[in-house]
């Protein structure tokens, strides 16, 4: 039996390192220990690959006919109102892709997705919005309080989630990231209505601060392998 003088524990094992911090066991080998494991049976059932081109030929071939109809009216109305759809289709598509059939972190997805939705409104805002004076409410109130959003679900998924400790670094960087977006809106000078920015800024700083005040020990130990220290 060997044992790990980290996490305080004897393990019945042949194996070098720790199941659970990695660091290197004491002890000897237990030469009539057979190393024995179950059978892996995998959680989710395996995306085939016929089922994300049938995906992609469906969102293909709706755009495509959006763009057709699209002209095909531009007498009767001549804008191009087939980008919102087409760019709903795309979102729809992208949060099926990667998702739902993605095996990526959820921190990862939920990062990419919030931030291709972003792109996608300010688009519509700047260049679909009537009115002027209702022009800039993408950049002004969804923008800062979409990734403020974001950042909060992927601080519940760190408090709930049994995280990887290699994953954990992500997840942080994410949440900081996420929190000076707002604030170079207000510095650049980028939104015009300051408080929605601000108030995300500070919300997301205190999520992180949060994190780091109740899981100090999993950061540190994260930051030593990161950085070999």
């Amino acid at each position: 039996m060997k044992h790990c003088d980290k996490c305080k524990v004897d393990i019945q094992t042949n194996q070098k390192y720790c199941p659970l911090c990695h660091q290197i066991l004491q002890g000897e080998n237990d030469p009539e220990r057979k190393e024995i494991y179950p059978e892996y049976v995998p959680l989710n059932r395996t995306v085939l690959p016929l089922t994300k081109k049938i995906f992609l030929f469906i969102t293909i071939i709706s755009i495509i006919t959006l763009i057709i109809v699209n002209f095909m009216t531009w007498s009767q109305s001549p804008k191009l109102w087939s980008v919102i759809p087409i760019g709903a289709t795309l979102y729809f598509w992208l949060v099926v892709r990667y998702g739902i059939l993605s095996k990526q972190n959820i921190a990862f997805k939920l990062a990419f997705l919030t931030t291709i939705l972003l792109i996608i409104l300010n688009f519509i805002d700047q260049n679909y919005t009537l009115d002027v004076t209702t022009q800039g409410w993408a950049i002004n109130y969804v923008t800062p309080l979409a990734l403020l959003a974001c950042s909060t679900a992927i601080s519940f998924i760190i408090w709930i989630k049994r995280i990887n400790y290699r994953e954990y670094l992500i997840y942080l960087m994410t949440i900081l990231v996420f929190s000076l977006v707002p604030l170079l809106l207000v510095l650049l000078k980028v939104a015009d209505v300051k408080w929605p920015s601000i108030a995300a800024f500070w919300s997301a700083i205190f999520i992180l601060l949060v994190i780091i005040f109740f899981f100090p020990k999993s950061i540190k130990n994260e930051i030593k392998k990161r950085f070999h220290l």
